[in-house]
């Protein structure tokens, strides 16, 4: 990836990670106690272990991937049910805090990659891959290689579930002016409201391009849901999907 983009990542990793994970405004400035922002995420898988149950999606608890962990606010909560989970970041200083934070759990571990691929994975290995108010940050391209190889390490009736911003909400001011203007609008309103330090590029690609992503790699998509994560300045979408075994 792009040194930019890491940059941008390692900076918000080192002065406010855990607002930078999950940005509520009153939150800002390391006030987040640590026992809520934890609980956030228990109750974030616990509510989507229910949607996939309601969508006859059952993974298998064994080896499950969190996308983009930042300090394991989701890797914390999805190894109370796997065997073994690995959250993924581009951020060292993200991952050197996800480390200290969560070393009491044995079934969990980090890993640092390229921003791009996840080519210390092996091919179908995986049970279940999550990612959520983490690929909206990433270029388009980047995008389609990471939504690509979350299909290459699916194992064959793994599950994936993925939040991704589809456009820009043009009837709002900012998805306006993101549509005119793209992330020179996204850092003016991140600096005067947060400073300088706070940026976090937002980027689209639209949901065509992803489900004809999904198919081409032989991955049935089960549900298609829109969902307000990336805030009213864009439309977004949680994908449930699923890969099919070989005939």
């Amino acid at each position: 990836m792009n040194d930019k983009y890491r940059q941008q990542w390692e900076t918000l990793g080192e002065e406010d990670p855990y607002w930078a994970v999950l940005s509520e405004p009153d939150k800002k400035g390391d006030r987040w106690e640590k026992a809520e922002f934890f609980q956030s995420g228990a109750d974030e898988i616990g509510s989507l272990f229910v949607k996939m149950t309601q969508l006859g999606l059952r993974p298998e608890f064994g080896f499950a991937l969190d996308y983009g962990c930042g300090v394991g606010r989701l890797s914390r909560a999805l190894a109370a049910s796997f065997q073994e989970v690995m959250g993924v970041d581009i951020s060292e200083t993200m991952l050197s805090e996800a480390r200290s934070i969560n070393s009491g759990y044995d079934n969990l571990r980090f890993s640092r990659n390229d921003g791009e691929t996840l080519k210390d994975i092996e091919d179908e290995s995986v049970d279940f891959v999550y990612s959520n108010l983490v690929l909206q940050h990433s270029p388009r391209r980047i995008q389609r290689s990471l939504i690509s190889e979350f299909c290459r390490i699916l194992r064959p009736g793994g599950i994936l579930v993925f939040q991704t911003a589809s456009h820009q909400n043009k009837k709002t001011i900012g998805g306006l002016l993101h549509f005119l203007s793209g992330n020179l609008s996204t850092k003016l309103a991140a600096r005067a409201r947060y400073g300088k330090n706070s940026i976090m590029e937002m980027h689209t690609i639209d949901i065509k391009e992803v489900t004809e992503i999904l198919h081409q790699r032989g991955i049935k998509i089960v549900e298609v849901e829109k969902c307000d994560a990336a805030g009213n300045a864009f439309v977004s979408h949680m994908y449930y999907v699923t890969k099919l075994f070989q005939q």
